[in-house]
C-alpha cells in the first residue's frame, strides 16, 4: 500500500526510475505483495517464534491502516499541488 502511494507520486515522471519514474516503487510493491500472498516460510521469523504473532485480524488491520495512511498522504500532496497551481495562475493575472 505504501509503495502504491510512492508510485503514484512518481507517475508523472514516467516508468523508468532513471528519470524519476515509478519503476522502483512498483517493483518493491509487487515484491511485498508476493511475500504477503505466499505467507511466512520455514526460514521466517514467524516460523522461528512458532507463529505466536500470526493472528487472522492482523493482516487486514495492517492493510487497512496502510491504505488509509497512503490515501491521506496522496490527498495532502494533491491538495498542495492544486494550491500551488492556483497561486501561479493568480500571479499570472496580477501582471
Amino acid at each position: 500500500g505504501a509503495m502504491a502511494g510512492a508510485a503514484a507520486v512518481h507517475v508523472p515522471n514516467g516508468f523508468f526510475a532513471q528519470g524519476g519514474g515509478y519503476e522502483y516503487a512498483a517493483s518493491l510493491g509487487l515484491s511485498a505483495t508476493g511475500l504477503a500472498v505466499t505467507g511466512p516460510g520455514r526460514l521466517s521469523l514467524d516460523h522461528a517464534l512458532g507463529h505466536v504473532l500470526d493472528r487472522g485480524w492482523m493482516v487486514p488491520t495492517a492493510l487497512g491502516i496502510t491504505a488509509a495512511a497512503t490515501a491521506a498522504v496522496i490527498g495532502a500532496r494533491n491538495k498542495r499541488l492544486r494550491e500551488s497551481v492556483t497561486v501561479e495562475q493568480e500571479m499570472l493575472f496580477e501582471e
